[in-house]
């Protein structure tokens, strides 16, 4: 959700052609302690794509800064923000914690993804100034299967293929940071994205072309850092 933004005559959406009216803030406010909102990231929004996850953006919040592996700042960020949310909300808990087994958590992946996409479309068009064409596709690092392996090592085998690079965007590094990667994706000229919630929880957003098929198992990376 974003604030009323003013002559929007030559701003569009960061998701479409619409005259924005909106920004919207990448990702979500609530992802950030009131101490940590430091120069927010921010693009252009139509109504429609400005409030187009705002019932997932807690929902999805709620997991992630629950993941194993997290800083201390999202622990925190659980004990005040997140709490008081869900006291507030009893049944956003129940909805986000209702189904276990053992020591895990099975959560909505469609709303999971939804949100993740929302945030790779707005970074790549701050980032470009232009919309992204292909469909950035999310893949986990810290969410598992039954037998423990993790989502990203399941569905894109070859991911350690991706060159290293540990050079991040973001004014609050400790809550989230990102970085593009540029170079031929498959068959397609484009970039990948890597984001990191709260120091622990890292996504890998791949884009796919139109003809795309279900989950890529394998795909060839020819990747370089932005210059």
């Amino acid at each position: 959700m974003g604030n009323l933004i003013s002559n929007t005559l030559d701003k569009i959406c960061y998701r479409c052609n619409t005259i924005a009216t909106n920004v919207e803030h990448v990702p979500a406010k609530c992802f950030f302690p009131k101490e940590h909102r430091k120069n927010l990231i921010t693009v252009p929004s139509c109504e429609q794509h400005n409030n187009e996850t705002s019932k997932d953006d807690e929902y999805v919040r709620g997991i992630i800064v629950a993941a194993k592996g997290n800083n201390e700042t999202a622990k925190i960020h659980w004990k005040g923000m997140v709490r008081r949310t869900f006291l507030k909300r009893p049944k956003l808990f129940l909805t986000t914690y209702s189904k276990q087994r053992e020591n895990s958590f099975f959560h909505d992946r469609r709303r999971m993804d939804s949100v993740m996409i929302k945030i790779a479309h707005a970074l790549y068009f701050k980032e470009y100034g232009r919309h992204w064409l292909l469909n950035p596709y999310p893949f986990y690092e810290n969410m598992f299967d039954d037998e423990g392996k993790s989502d990203i090592e399941v569905r894109l085998p070859d991911y350690n293929s991706i060159p290293p690079y540990h050079v991040f965007s973001g004014e609050n590094p400790e809550i989230f940071k990102y970085y593009f990667l540029e170079g031929k994706v498959g068959s397609d000229i484009d970039c990948l994205l890597r984001m990191v919630f709260y120091g622990g929880f890292s996504v890998l957003m791949l884009p796919l072309g139109d003809n795309h098929r279900g989950d890529p198992l394998t795909t060839v990376f020819y990747l370089k850092k932005r210059q």
